[in-house]
């Protein structure tokens, strides 16, 4: 099954030791080693507008089954994949492990993560240089900026 939907659960499969790749009858799945929960493709048409759906199986159980947006589910597994790999780190490195990640699975799947506070570091940075701009002035800010890069 070559889709999106096949794409996002091999991804997620890869998540290890969050996550295990499987295979059940002929799909290959993803399954969390956290809860048993089981991640499988979705059957897509051949058009330019698949999505990536998955179907998902709560702790494994096909009667609790929910079929939601790959990329909602994978935004869910890749933080906490981050988090854990990260623990103790400081936060620029988890942001910049999680940016690595949302855009190496933009690149295996077409599809992009759900991450609207992902961009904010550099905003911060442009508002806190605006801020010294503001006090001090934009010369000798300037001034300031040469002198520390040496030029």
């Amino acid at each position: 099954m070559d889709s999106k939907s096949a794409a996002v659960v091999g991804f997620i499969a890869n998540l290890s030791p969050m996550y295990v790749g499987t295979r059940i009858e002929d799909l290959w799945c993803a399954r969390s080693l956290v809860d048993g929960t089981l991640i499988l493709p979705v059957e897509e048409d051949d058009s330019e507008q698949q999505e990536g759906f998955v179907k998902v199986q709560w702790q494994g159980d096909s009667t609790r089954e929910t079929e939601a947006l790959g990329a909602d589910i994978a935004t869910v597994a890749v933080v906490r994949y981050v988090e854990f790999h990260n623990v103790g780190q400081a936060e620029k490195r988890k942001a910049a492990e999680l940016k690595g990640l949302a855009e190496h699975f933009e690149f295996k799947t077409g599809c992009s993560l759900y991450l609207p506070h992902a961009s904010e570091s550099s905003s911060e940075l442009v508002a806190t240089v605006r801020r010294a701009v503001g006090r001090m002035g934009e010369k000798a800010f300037i001034d300031l900026i040469m002198k520390a890069i040496g030029a």
